[in-house]
């Protein structure tokens, strides 16, 4: 079946979201999440576009971008396929890691501008991750109030928010629109997914699964792992269980 075509954006703005092919984490740890980021900062050097906010979740990422001289689709080549190599080498694959073509929609007015920027930066927030969208470490939102270093292009969000003050005030509203909807945001919650493990495990506290055999912790962990809208790094975090024992079963 051929592609649909991507529809054009007369502003050149672009919300973007890029998922990991069959629900595979794209990033793992900080160190991924800064790798990631550095690409950003090479290709900006590069290929002159603005990026006015981002959130780096684990199987999943947004970006809110305007492509200049240079189109979107050659633009997100050159941030995918470094990291992909590198990716790939770290973690010892071979193959893809986004799900097919990146996901875009075109965004024509100042309205639907800042919305999205809100929806991007209260992704960790509905994900149950942080109370607060400054909380988080891998979104833009703290570029905004801070005069430090960064590759967010901020002039645009707080001139038509008029400082930052209402910057503040305005990502703090709930966001009820969808947008690009990300089928593999996280549906649980670290406590919901804790009390879920202990429930279906039948144990009082995860320190039990250190006492199993190989054989039985090996059951147990795909077991947590079937758990719906949980994640292998969110599993690693909530129960303790190290990434590359939990990367042997995946």
């Amino acid at each position: 079946m051929a592609r649909t075509a991507r529809v054009k954006s007369e502003s050149g703005v672009y919300h973007i979201v890029l998922r990991g092919i069959n629900k595979q984490t794209v990033f793992y740890d900080d160190e991924d999440r800064e790798v990631f980021l550095n690409r950003i900062k090479l290709a900006k050097k590069k290929t002159p576009f603005e990026i006015y906010a981002f959130c780096f979740m684990d199987n999943h990422m947004h970006i809110l971008l305007r492509e200049k001289e240079v189109a979107l689709d050659m633009i997100m080549r050159q941030l995918l396929s470094g990291y992909v190599f590198w990716y790939n080498s770290k973690y010892e694959r071979i193959g893809n890691l986004f799900q097919d073509r990146f996901k875009s929609e075109p965004v024509e007015s100042d309205e639907y501008l800042l919305c999205a920027a809100r929806y991007i930066h209260q992704n960790p927030v509905k994900a149950g991750l942080v109370k607060e969208a400054g909380d988080y470490k891998w979104s833009s939102y703290n570029a905004y109030l801070f005069n430090q270093e960064s590759l967010i292009d901020k002039h645009l969000l707080l001139s038509i928010l008029q400082g930052e003050a209402s910057y503040k005030a305005f990502m703090a509203i709930p966001e009820v629109n969808g947008f690009l909807e990300s089928a593999e945001t996280f549906k649980i919650s670290d406590d919901k997914l804790l009390k879920e493990i202990k429930k279906r495990l039948n144990i009082k506290d995860v320190t039990e699964l250190y006492k199993l055999s190989k054989s039985e912790k090996r059951e147990k962990i795909k077991a947590i792992l079937a758990i719906e809208g949980s994640n292998p790094y969110q599993v690693s975090r909530v129960s303790g269980i190290p990434m590359g024992v939990i990367r042997t079963i995946l």
